[in-house]
């Protein structure tokens, strides 16, 4: 392509041109015009080729498809785990809490009859 450049520079440098001369001119311009658009749509179809390549490097063969998927499914077992583990200790504090207010409801009660006892001891004392 650099030759056939300077072939067309030679040719325009010649003071006197020929019908022949300008004729090569004319075809050495549309040579090299032809050259240039079959580098240009290599280049662009080079270029979609490298993001075909990209986007199919991307897509995972199906052994690293089926590892990821065994992979979460672990992930997604622990988790469930650890939900059900959580799901139960919450239950036991409810059962605890329960418990807790029971023992304070009887509490209650008893400090209520001290009260109305003690409240009629010192009418009686009166």
């Amino acid at each position: 392509m650099f030759l056939s450049f300077l072939q067309v520079t030679e040719l325009e440098c010649q003071s006197t041109q020929t019908p022949v001369i300008k004729s090569q001119k004319t075809e050495l311009n549309q040579t090299i015009e032809d050259e240039l658009t079959s580098e240009i749509y290599l280049c662009n179809s080079s270029g979609i080729k490298t993001h075909l390549k990209t986007v199919n490097n991307s897509v995972s063969p199906p052994q690293e498809t089926e590892l990821r998927s065994r992979v979460l499914e672990e992930q997604l077992a622990g988790a469930e785990q650890r939900l059900q583990e959580n799901q139960e200790e919450q239950e036991n504090f409810r059962k605890s809490l329960r418990t807790l207010l029971e023992l304070l409801d009887g509490k209650i009660f008893e400090l209520t009859e001290l009260r109305d006892t003690l409240a009629r001891l010192i009418e009686e004392a009166s």
